[in-house]
């Protein structure tokens, strides 16, 4: 009996091992960056696309506020809004880059929570903009210089009806004067 539940605790121990493993893997392999932070907002781990986007080494984050990181008033309200409705989905913010500027990203979030102790954490996850944001300027441009053509061929309306209206008005008084000659000539 001793040997089944030594039996059990250790395929338990295994599962939890494996499960743990399978969890590390997923967090490093997904291409998104994201981090984990405490109730108070530390940074306890990021993962390699993190290190990537924004060029802080895993050493200089972790330990560090997420203001060390992202636009000061957002990482507070961020954080304040997912430990009290356990996400948030689609928050506009700006991270840092390590001495580079900022990156335009798309924050998603949830609270961590353990059975009995409640929400111990939060993950951060974060899409990077800065193409769309491109994007959104080049359809600006884009539809100013349309816009600019628009006018360009309604003053090129407005001149070319002016004109066939005037052509209009000029062949009335040719006819008129026509008319007119037809008369002088009878008379003569």
């Amino acid at each position: 009996m001793v040997n089944e539940e030594e039996n059990k605790v250790k395929t338990l121990l295994e599962d939890i091992s494996l499960l743990e493993s399978y969890i590390q893997e997923l967090f490093s392999f997904t291409p998104l960056p994201l981090c984990f932070v405490n109730p108070k907002g530390m940074v306890l781990e990021v993962n390699p696309a993190f290190v990537k986007a924004t060029g802080y080494d895993e050493y200089d984050i972790v330990g560090e506020n997420l203001k060390a990181f992202m636009k000061e008033g957002d990482a507070e309200k961020i954080l304040k809004e997912v430990l009290e409705k356990d996400s948030v989905k689609g928050k506009e913010t700006v991270i840092k880059k390590k001495g580079e500027g900022d990156i335009p990203v798309t924050t998603f979030a949830k609270s961590r929570k353990i059975k009995g102790e409640g929400v111990n954490g939060a993950f951060f996850s974060f899409f990077d903009l800065t193409q769309v944001k491109e994007k959104e300027i080049e359809v600006k441009e884009t539809n100013k210089k349309l816009e600019e053509k628009m006018e360009e061929m309604e003053k090129i309306n407005r001149l070319t009806i002016g004109r066939e209206v005037k052509m209009v008005e000029l062949k009335e008084e040719i006819e008129n004067l026509k008319k007119e000659l037809k008369k002088y000539k009878k008379e003569e």
